[in-house]
């Protein structure tokens, strides 16, 4: 009889020290930012709300930039008014976009059209500062 109790007590002390390991979690590899139609991931209402953070921080930046060029008069009203207007436009379409998540044709489209706002701020400020000064 002791033989059995001690044989299945070793067995006991053998499954309660092998079941930890068994029982350990495995971190599952992340899909990449842009893999539509990987892991779950159809292209809407998941994934690159960061990408979204950082276009409306960078369309705040732009307009900040637009507010105090416009008070120093680097830039004149006219093209003050047309670039807010843009930015402003710009921002909605986020807005709007961003409700379900963006797809990567869409984050591409309004990279790229924030990158082109805060290349006209440029030229502007530089339009007509160097036309000012007589750089032109």
């Amino acid at each position: 009889m002791r033989k059995i109790v001690l044989s299945l007590a070793a067995a006991g002390a053998a499954l309660v020290a092998a079941s930890p390991a068994a029982a350990q979690y495995y971190q599952q590899p992340q899909p990449a930012p842009y893999a539509y139609g990987h892991n779950g991931y159809n292209g809407y209402g998941q994934g690159n709300w960061g990408m979204v953070r950082n276009l409306q921080v960078r369309i705040d930046a732009i307009q900040r930039q637009i507010d105090r060029l416009d008070r120093r008069d680097r830039i004149g009203g006219h093209s003050a008014d047309r670039l807010r207007d843009e930015a402003r436009n710009i921002e909605r379409r986020l807005r709007d976009r961003a409700r379900g998540g963006l797809d990567p044709r869409e984050a591409g489209d309004l990279t790229y059209r924030v990158q082109r706002l805060e290349q006209r701020v440029q030229y502007a400020m530089n339009d007509r500062y160097g036309r000012d000064r007589g750089r032109w």
